[in-house]
C-alpha cells in the first residue's frame, strides 16, 4: 500500500479548514480533487476516514489515527527539509571521500585532518579500496568525492585536475654498486625486484623511460599491492622497486633507502577529483574540494626541490 504525501496533506487541510471547499482553496486545487483524494485514500486503507453531519465534517476513529500520523509525519518532513536547505550553506555534516589505499594513507588522510581541525562541525569518512568498488559506491551515491588517476575515472563524470604523480626507483643501499653497474635492461632486470603486481606499470614505465625498453623477464623477489609495504621491503634489503613520490617522501624510511638518479623520476599520469554535479552546491563539498585543490603538499611531489 502506497499513500501519497498529497493525500496526507489533504487530511490536514480538511482538519484545519473544516470543509472540502476551504481545503481546496488552501491547497490551490479544485473541490472535486479534494473529494477524489479522500475517496482514493479510503479505498487504499479500506475504512471510512471522514463522515458528514449537516455541513460539518468529522473524522472517524480510524481517520483520527491517520490524521495524527499525517500531522506528525509531515511536521517531521518539514523540519528535515528545512534542515537540509539550511545546511547547504554551512560547514557541517559529513563528507564521504573514496580513493586508492596508497593515496589515502600517504596524502589524503593528512589533508582531511587539516580540514577537520579548521571546521569542527564537519565530519569525514574516507573509504580506501580498489577502483571498481569505489566507482560503484560513487555511482550509488555512497561517496561524495572520488580521487583517482586518469584512466580509472567513471564514465560521464565531472572531474577537476588535482595533481600529476611522479615515481622514483629506490634500492637497498647494499645493492648500490650492482645497480649503478647495470648498463643495460638485461643487467638491470637481473637485480632482485619488488613489484606491486605481476605487470607493475610503474616499474615497466620506469624501465621504458630509462632504458628505452621493458625487460623480457624480471627477477621478482616479492610482489605485494601496497607501496608502503614495498618500500619496507626495499628497506629490508629484498630488492629494488619503483615507488610513487608521495609515498616515498612522506615515509620515515625516505632517508633509509637509496634513491636512484632523482633526475630520472618519471611522470605516471594525472590524478583527478570527481564529484556529483548536484552536490558541489553544498558548501561542505565545495570547500573540501577547494581545500584539496589548494593543497600545499600535492600528490606529485618532485624529489628535486
Amino acid at each position: 500500500m502506497i499513500i501519497e504525501t498529497s493525500q496526507l496533506q489533504t487530511l490536514l487541510a480538511i482538519s484545519t479548514t473544516g470543509s472540502f471547499s476551504k481545503a481546496a482553496q488552501k491547497l490551490n486545487v479544485t473541490q472535486s480533487a479534494i473529494s477524489q483524494s479522500v475517496k482514493n485514500l479510503e479505498k487504499k486503507v479500506g475504512v471510512q476516514l471522514l463522515k458528514r453531519s449537516g455541513k460539518k465534517i468529522y473524522f472517524t476513529e480510524e481517520g483520527k489515527k491517520l490524521y495524527s500520523f499525517a500531522n506528525s509525519f509531515l511536521g517531521k518532513m518539514d523540519v528535515t527539509l528545512n534542515s537540509i536547505s539550511n545546511s547547504k550553506d554551512k560547514m557541517s555534516g559529513q563528507v564521504r571521500i573514496g580513493t586508492l589505499s596508497g593515496i589515502g594513507k600517504s596524502w589524503l588522510a593528512h589533508e582531511v585532518m587539516e580540514l577537520l581541525a579548521k571546521y569542527p562541525d564537519l565530519s569525514c569518512e574516507i573509504e580506501l579500496g580498489f577502483k571498481d568498488e569505489l566507482i560503484s559506491n560513487f555511482n550509488d551515491n555512497k561517496l561524495d568525492i572520488l580521487i583517482l588517476p586518469e584512466g580509472e575515472l567513471p564514465a560521464n563524470c565531472s572531474k577537476l585536475f588535482l595533481s600529476k604523480e611522479n615515481s622514483t626507483l629506490v634500492y637497498p643501499k647494499k645493492l648500490a654498486t650492482e645497480l649503478y653497474n647495470a648498463k643495460s635492461i638485461d643487467d638491470f632486470s637481473e637485480l632482485p625486484t619488488i613489484l606491486f603486481e605481476k605487470d607493475d606499470p610503474l616499474y615497466l614505465n620506469w624501465c621504458r623511460e630509462y632504458f628505452g625498453e621493458t625487460p623480457k623477464s624480471i627477477n621478482t623477489k616479492f610482489t605485494i599491492n601496497s607501496h608502503g609495504n614495498m618500500l619496507q621491503a626495499v628497506h629490508e634489503g629484498l630488492g629494488v622497486a619503483v615507488i610513487p613520490n608521495h609515498v616515498l617522501i612522506r615515509s620515515h624510511l625516505f632517508s633509509e633507502v637509496g634513491v636512484f638518479s632523482v633526475e630520472k623520476e618519471i611522470a605516471n599520469g594525472n590524478f583527478y577529483i570527481v564529484h556529483h554535479d548536484e552536490s558541489k552546491g553544498l558548501k561542505r563539498i565545495r570547500t573540501t574540494i577547494d581545500h584539496l585543490l589548494e593543497s600545499k603538499n600535492p600528490i606529485g611531489l618532485n624529489l628535486i626541490q
